[in-house]
């Protein structure tokens, strides 16, 4: 087995895993089945939005100038001479004393340059009495406002919502290049563990890492394959390995750390996959291996629940991001106002569970009491971690810490 790393910084194994990251290669989809995938080419808009200048409001079309003197004792009058529904082109140029009845979304006729809302004319038959003032522009939706002709819209890597969903349909695009994504081989370890399946006893462990990391992956838009649980033999774990390498990704949970039975990093070393590092300074999630094989790449989560989600978010995330050519490859960052109390050693980054709200527009955030890297409860209420470097060993309340968002609603 190859000699590998002594243990490294959290910002030295982020680095030497980016830069073994590649892209996808590239696929075409319909926009139906875009959502979640992350464009792989730039859309620049082929006409401007709106293509016409169209009305804000159900109302009329005018001239202004005609009604530069309205008021409540000169009510001026204007002689409906079309009527303008959304999708008809309009067919009259409004001249001097003239109006179009018009509805929201519907074509600006030539001559007006105004919209006056409904509620603020009275009708007279085929005439409207008009009591009040309209600057040019009123309620007009201008031609390019939202969108001008050749204006990058979207940029390759950016991921598809529902919002961009609606603008891409109403450019017209119905097929869309987007980066593959990528399939993510995920195996559980131990002979302490069962499937959610199995019969009820209280000395077995549920492998809920497997479930949990698989949908982690599944939020990124990667594809998760739960491969199972494999035993800690080395035969088991040359036949996972024979599986597994069909798949972009790799991630085991247990198996990476110092037991008589932890084997995954010596019979993946047998099979080829060259391990990078194994150890970061961070908690929870200190054992953590990185290696590659071929092009494939190889991820060993701890097997506490805690660490494997935490070691996750934090080696695996950029790396599906940067595979499908997303720019931005961390979480949002913030400073709040701590409310607890923390204490922790020297030497290591520590990843706190914690709950963040807003209160009177200042943010503020408090860890949860069990901080244990097995307390999976404790992470599904958590919002946020609340990162504490190298050096701090101390937060007393009312300090301000820096914290990482993963969940806001």
């Amino acid at each position: 087995m190859q000699t590998l790393k002594e243990i490294i910084s959290l910002y030295d194994a982020k680095s030497i895993i980016l830069s073994h990251i590649k892209k996808q290669s590239v696929e075409e989809v319909l926009l139906t089945e875009s959502l979640g995938r992350f464009l792989a080419e730039d859309i620049i808009a082929p006409y401007p939005l709106p293509q016409n200048d169209n009305s804000a409001m159900d109302g009329y079309a005018v001239k202004s100038e005609d009604l530069k003197d309205a008021s409540i004792e000169n009510a001026v009058k204007l002689k409906v001479v079309e009527v303008i529904t959304a999708g008809k082109k309009p067919a009259i140029t409004i001249r001097n004393g003239q109006c179009a009845r018009i509805f929201t979304g519907a074509i600006i006729p030539e001559g007006a340059d105004a919209v006056i809302r409904q509620e603020d004319v009275i009708k007279n038959g085929e005439y409207i009495l008009v009591s009040k003032h309209v600057e040019p522009k009123t309620d007009i939706r201008e031609r390019g406002s939202d969108l001008a002709e050749g204006e990058k819209v979207l940029s390759a890597g950016d991921r598809i919502s529902p919002a961009i969903i609606g603008l891409l349909a109403s450019l017209r695009k119905s097929r869309l290049k987007v980066y593959k994504s990528p399939s993510v081989y995920i195996i559980a370890t131990g002979n302490e563990l069962v499937d959610i399946d199995s019969p009820y006893d209280n000395f077995t462990i549920v492998n809920s890492n497997s479930y949990s990391i698989s949908a982690m992956a599944k939020e990124l838009n990667a594809i998760p394959y739960i491969g199972g649980i494999i035993k800690d033999t080395k035969e088991s774990i040359r036949q996972c390995f024979e599986r597994a390498i069909e798949h972009d990704i790799v991630i085991t949970t247990g198996g990476v750390s110092v037991g008589e039975y932890d084997l995954v990093k010596e019979v993946f070393a047998e099979m080829g996959v060259k391990w990078l590092f194994w150890k970061v300074k961070i908690r929870p999630g200190h054992p953590i291996a990185f290696g590659v094989y071929n092009d494939k790449i190889f991820f060993g989560l701890p097997g506490n629940p805690v660490s494997a989600m935490v070691t996750f978010d934090q080696f695996v995330r950029p790396a599906i991001l940067k595979m499908c050519g997303h720019e931005h490859l961390e979480r949002e960052k913030i400073k709040a106002k701590c409310l607890s109390k923390i204490k922790k050693k020297s030497g290591v980054i520590h990843f706190i569970r914690g709950i963040f709200s807003v209160k009177n527009g200042e943010i503020y955030v408090e860890s949860i009491d069990n901080q244990s890297s097995s307390a999976i409860n404790v992470m599904a209420k958590a919002n946020c971690y609340i990162i504490l470097n190298e050096n701090e060993t101390r937060v007393e309340p009312g300090d301000t810490v820096l914290i990482e968002i993963f969940k806001k609603w």
